[in-house]
């Protein structure tokens, strides 16, 4: 039986997949792309999984991004992206107000910035224009990008009100 394919974009330290592409590479087997102009280093219909964390906010052409999501999967293949929930109310606190870029600046990762928020109807909005079907969108309280100290809280603020998910994933079949 063959091994999934699974293509990771913009994954960072993540090990997870079969395939790497970053604009920042971390390892020698994640390969430079920038995702909002270059065509990915692929053939089309390859990946039976394309998975995109914390990604899709950073991006300034996500329509790049989810056509060339689209070409490099197979029919029937997933595509999954966890991003920020626009209507969290963490949203209008430091992090998006600048504290974000003046950490990453001083990492070196200057160019690294967010450029838009989405919410559910949003990202299902991308989605569908794309060709993407069978899309299904969920909140998501994400403990590897929350405090340790926070998470709790949030959690049980998240029994109360969608307000308080800091995360959404939306999954979508080609």
């Amino acid at each position: 039986m063959r091994k999934r394919r699974i293509l990771n974009v913009g994954c960072g330290e993540d090990t997870y997949g079969t395939h790497f592409i970053d604009l920042y590479p971390t390892r020698k087997e994640v390969l430079k792309c920038d995702v909002n102009k270059d065509k990915f280093p692929f053939p089309s219909n390859y990946f039976d999984e394309v998975i995109a964390i914390a990604l899709f906010e950073h991006l300034t052409n996500p329509l790049n991004f989810l056509k060339e999501s689209y070409r490099v999967l197979k029919k029937g293949g997933k595509l999954t992206i966890i991003t920020d929930n626009a209507g969290f109310w963490g949203i209008f606190g430091k992090t998006h107000y600048g504290e974000y870029e003046k950490r990453r600046k001083k990492s070196g990762f200057e160019e690294d910035k967010h450029y838009a928020l989405f919410t559910p109807n949003h990202l299902k909005n991308w989605l569908e224009y794309v060709g993407f079907r069978n899309i299904k969108i969920e909140y998501l309280v994400w403990k590897k990008y929350m405090k340790k100290e926070h998470y709790l809280f949030i959690k049980v603020l998240t029994l109360i009100s969608k307000r308080f998910y800091p995360h959404i994933k939306a999954e979508a079949i080609k």
